[in-house]
């Protein structure tokens, strides 16, 4: 317990790293304010005319028929079942359709947001991780606390604990704030109520982001022990974003199921669905596509053996590695 407050003074001593906690509130406000411009009400006449026009296209015998085919055939429409309702919102006209712009709706906004956000703050803990230990390591301060705590496991935990702890703690004060802004615009703006549960899944999925922030902290943490350098994680993470699950997309589809964004929202929705078409078919049947499934469960087994060997093999370096 001694070693991680020492180790939470470091961090609150880090300049660099206070710049990006600093940072990711600034972002969050940026999320908001963003949000509720985008989403600001609209007159009475402007929402009316947007219902009238909703209830004509719904009326209309083509529509009609597709929600008809919906309710036998689900997956060509992208429904989750064929219950009517779930056709309904995957097929009828919806009133944001007609209108100049989107009106608030947090169960709309819940589906995404929480994933813009966890990635987000979790770009923030990669860069919070490595500047920690690699600031360290530049300055030599490795060496000199390990003649005071020989122990090297017991330095490293106690390092990783702390990163883990500042990040994950980071990002839910962060959610929290955002949904806190949109909800209270939402309560003035609107005398609709939230659906019973919301607020519990809501919780659920910044709970899920702030996990996500401390793996992306740890990892940060990981890969900056063994290279000894921040720069190199801040490439390794530009090369994989911009480049990496482009190429794989491209050339090794079926690793789909295997590359960080689609995990990361399994992760934060509770699961995610991956629908690959084929390039050529001829007949109905070929050109359905292939469906692939991520569960919440598949999400964590994945993020938590890629995080488990990275910071295995972080140790194990560490341990055994000549330190300055």
């Amino acid at each position: 317990m001694r070693l991680l407050r020492v180790e939470l003074s470091r961090i609150r001593a880090r300049r660099a790293i206070m710049v990006l906690v600093v940072g990711s509130f600034l972002v969050g406000a940026f999320v908001v304010a963003a949000t509720l411009w985008e989403h600001r009400p609209l007159d009475a006449a402007a929402i009316a005319e947007a219902e009238q026009r909703v209830a004509e296209e719904t009326r209309r015998p083509y529509v009609q028929r597709a929600l008809r085919q919906c309710e036998r055939h689900p997956e060509r429409f992208g429904a989750s079942s064929g219950d009517p309702a779930d056709c309904a919102e995957a097929v009828l006209p919806q009133v944001n359709w007609f209108l100049d712009r989107p009106v608030l709706d947090p169960v709309e906004l819940a589906g995404e947001l929480p994933v813009v956000l966890a990635l987000f703050l979790g770009v923030i803990a990669v860069l919070i991780g490595a500047t920690m230990i690699g600031a360290e390591w530049s300055a030599g301060s490795v060496g000199t606390q390990l003649l005071f705590e020989p122990r090297r496991p017991r330095v490293w935990a106690a390092k990783a604990a702390a990163i883990a702890l500042v990040t994950a703690v980071m990002a839910a004060v962060v959610f929290a704030l955002v949904w806190a802004g949109i909800l209270a615009a939402y309560a003035a703006w609107s005398d609709d109520g939230l659906p019973a549960g919301f607020l519990g899944d809501l919780g659920a999925s910044g709970l899920r982001a702030a996990a996500f922030a401390g793996i992306g902290g740890l990892a940060g943490y990981a890969v900056t022990v063994a290279a000894r350098h921040t720069v190199v994680v801040v490439g390794l993470m530009l090369a994989y974003s911009v480049i990496g699950e482009g190429l794989l997309r491209e050339f090794v589809p079926r690793l789909e199921r295997y590359l960080v964004s689609n995990n990361t929202l399994a992760w934060i929705q509770d699961g995610h669905r991956i629908r690959i078409h084929p390039e050529f078919c001829n007949t109905r049947a070929e050109c359905r596509p292939t469906v692939t499934v991520i569960s919440l469960a598949d999400a964590a087994l994945y993020f938590g053996v890629v995080a488990a060997a990275m910071l295995l093999i972080s140790l194990a370096v560490f341990r055994h590695r000549d330190v300055p």
